[in-house]
C-alpha cells in the first residue's frame, strides 16, 4: 500500500467537496459536521458523479437523481433505502498535516 496525500488538513472546512483521481479510481473528499469523509465518486444508484452533490446535516444528495445518503452509514435515506446499494467509503489516513488514502 502507498500513501497518497489528498489535501492539507488546514484546508478542510464544512462544505469542502473535491474530486480526485487516484490509481484510476474516482474519489471524493468531503467534509460535513467537522468530519472528513472519503467516498468513491459515484452514486450507487446509476454511477452519477457526486462532486456536485449537496451536503445537509450528515447527508449527501446525488445531484442527478436527488437520492440522499447518510455519510456515516452510507445507507440511502427514504423509501428507496432498502433497494439501493450503499455509498462506498474509504478509510482516511492522516500523515504530516495531510489527509489521504492508502491504495
Amino acid at each position: 500500500m502507498a500513501y497518497r496525500a489528498l489535501e492539507k488538513i488546514i484546508n478542510l472546512y464544512d462544505g469542502y467537496c473535491r474530486p480526485f483521481q487516484v490509481d484510476g479510481r474516482p474519489l471524493l473528499l468531503i467534509q460535513d459536521g467537522n468530519r472528513p469523509y472519503l467516498l468513491l465518486n459515484r452514486c450507487p444508484h446509476m454511477d452519477a458523479r457526486m462532486d456536485n452533490a449537496s451536503l445537509d446535516a450528515g447527508n449527501i444528495r446525488c445531484p442527478v437523481h436527488g437520492i440522499q445518503f447518510n455519510l456515516e452509514s452510507g445507507v440511502a435515506v427514504g423509501p428507496l433505502a432498502s433497494c439501493l446499494k450503499q455509498l462506498q467509503k474509504l478509510p482516511l489516513v492522516y500523515e504530516g498535516g495531510t489527509v489521504g488514502v492508502d491504495l
